[in-house]
């Protein structure tokens, strides 16, 4: 049998997951599964209880990786770790709500994962204990008096059991005073067990306090006092040693502590790698556009002005150099783009989905009015985000649907919403040349185009866009796909 510990991947990038499954067979674990969407993580966790898992937030299907960690914390208490390439506001606080054992966001190095892995299961590990330490104390309650303390509030005597004795470490007879019995409380708890147990204040009265007391040349324990009121001005309860779990519960809050300055550390350093990757991007294409725009120019000035020197031959080659100049240059012009919608501030506010996409609708059949094309965009499609993000998210879609509908006779698209789980699921369907699912991972990742520049034009930055402003807002962004009948992406907004 396998003692080393069992961790199961929820990702559903192929290639991500095989790196992730070597790195920690490589570190010892146990690493049989993977996951690639929320149905199949609630199966696999039914079936073989792991003891661990690693769950990427966006991974295939209608639930994300945070509603998966939600289901299970509720059926199977599985400790779970977050990977995620986003660190939006929106997204952490939803995945705190979970209680999560860690939070590694994409890029990790071996040694924070394999930290993040081995604090989370010693976390686990003291929960486990700390449930089970509990269960004792409270059948042992049940059936036997642990140690008894009985005060008379008239006189302040009170009398000790053997048991209770022990526990506080007072070595003289069993019956003592008030005053006795507060000195062998620690100093910072003296004053709160003095408030409860006086009854020149109030009369006795139901209570239960925590406390501790330090025996001569003994370790500082832990006593919790149950106490009831009894009959003739009297109170009686229950004391027992709970030093194992008050440690239990330092060590637990140690762990956290460690875990979320962990966290805090690591998502300040990835906050401050993207806004210099992002500086660095938009900075570098803008310094392109003028180069590339000026091969573009003096190329078409070359082939016009120029044509006989250079012959049929070199007015070909100088065309395409111009063709590519202006490729280029839509490129980066996409890049901008995209760096731009990435580093603006939200403004969020209740945005009309309808009537943007019914302004895009018209915009596009104005450009091309001999194309029989029907739109149909549903009547109150209303989210709460940012009208810019949005227009663009919409904008890219309806126009790529628009684009591969091209071939068809008629162009069919529909713009429309569902609800699922509580939540509005918005699309955009088309019934144009789709393309095989097989693929669909690829069509989110920025220059990644499962169709040639002849065959439809485009710079492969679009669902780029659209995926990273869907993420800004806490959603997600899948497709589902048919070769030749056409394709649907769907879209959630959580903001």
């Amino acid at each position: 049998m396998n003692s080393s510990p069992h961790i199961l991947i929820v990702e559903d990038e192929s290639i991500v997951a095989f790196n992730l499954q070597q790195r920690l067979s490589h570190m010892g674990y146990h690493v049989p599964d993977v996951a690639v969407s929320g149905v199949e993580t609630l199966a696999l966790v039914a079936q073989c209880r792991p003891d661990l898992i690693l769950m990427d937030i966006h991974i295939e299907g209608a639930m994300d990786g945070i509603d998966v960690a939600a289901r299970i914390h509720e059926s199977h208490p599985v400790p779970v770790i977050y990977l995620t390439a986003y660190s939006e506001d929106s997204t952490l606080e939803r995945a705190r709500k979970t209680r999560p054992y860690g939070y590694l966001i994409k890029p990790f190095s071996e040694r924070e994962l394999h930290a993040t892995i081995q604090m989370a299961l010693e976390r686990h590990t003291v929960e486990k204990a700390l449930a089970a330490s509990q269960l004792l104390l409270e059948q042992a309650l049940d059936a036997a008096r642990m140690g008894t303390v009985e005060l008379d509030a008239t006189t302040g005597d009170i009398q000790l059991s053997s048991g209770s004795v022990t526990m506080l470490g007072n070595h003289c007879d069993r019956a003592i005073t008030l005053t006795s019995f507060l000195a062998s409380v620690d100093e910072a708890d003296r004053q709160g067990m003095a408030t409860q147990m006086d009854a020149s204040a109030k009369p006795p009265h139901k209570f239960s306090q925590e406390f501790r007391v330090n025996p001569e040349g003994q370790e500082t324990r832990w006593i919790k006092f149950d106490a009831s009121p009894m009959t003739g001005n009297r109170l009686s309860g229950i004391v027992q040693d709970i030093t194992e779990r008050k440690n239990a519960e330092i060590r637990l809050r140690l762990l956290n502590d460690s875990l979320e300055q962990l966290v805090t550390e690591r998502t300040a350093e990835l906050r401050q790698t993207l806004r210099e990757l992002e500086t660095f991007t938009f900075s570098a294409a803008h310094d392109l556009r003028a180069p590339i725009r000026s091969i573009a120019g003096l190329s078409a000035v070359m082939v016009e002005d120029y044509a006989e020197g250079l012959g049929e031959k070199g007015s070909r080659l100088m065309s395409s150099m111009g063709s590519a100049a202006v490729r280029m240059g839509e490129l980066i012009d996409a890049l901008l783009e995209m760096s731009r919608l990435s580093r603006t501030t939200m403004v969020l506010a209740e945005v009309d989905i309808s009537q943007l996409a019914s302004e895009l609708a018209a915009s596009m059949m104005e450009a091309e009015p001999q194309r029989r094309a029907v739109v149909q965009v549903a009547p109150g499609l209303k989210a709460l985000a940012d009208l810019v993000l949005v227009r663009s998210v919409l904008d890219n879609l309806m126009r790529n649907a628009w684009k591969y509908s091209g071939k068809k006779s008629v162009t069919q698209i529909e713009v429309g919403s569902y609800n699922q789980d509580g939540r509005d699921v918005f699309f955009v369907r088309d019934e144009g040349c789709g393309f095989d699912m097989k693929m669909a991972d690829r069509l989110f990742e920025p220059f990644n185009r499962l169709h040639s520049q002849t065959e439809f034009s485009g710079t492969g930055i679009g669902l780029s866009t659209v995926k990273r402003i869907v993420a800004r807002h806490g959603g997600r962004v899948w497709t589902s796909s048919i070769p030749v009948e056409g394709a649907t992406f769907f879209f959630t907004l959580q903001a």
